[in-house]
């Protein structure tokens, strides 16, 4: 569970360049009409911008950790 609550917590540093990243080599595969490799790039960015949603909504780096401990918890 530590290793989860560390990528909540620094959640902006590895999604944002997966966002990044994902999207400019999923326009670039789709140009050269290598679909199936531009789905998996876009479907990269696609949860790159999930997860910094849900870091914005949580509330930052400490309530996205809570918020993860307390659905842990719930579903106990």
């Amino acid at each position: 569970m530590t290793e989860l609550f560390f990528l909540a917590r620094h959640t902006p540093f590895w999604a944002v360049p997966m966002l990044v990243l994902g999207g400019e080599f999923g326009y670039l595969f789709w140009l050269k009409k290598k679909k199936k490799t531009a789905i998996m790039c876009m479907m990269l960015a696609l949860i790159g911008l999930s997860c910094n949603l849900f870091y914005i909504w949580a509330g930052g780096p400490e309530k996205s950790v809570k918020f993860i401990k307390k659905m842990h918890r719930d579903n106990k």
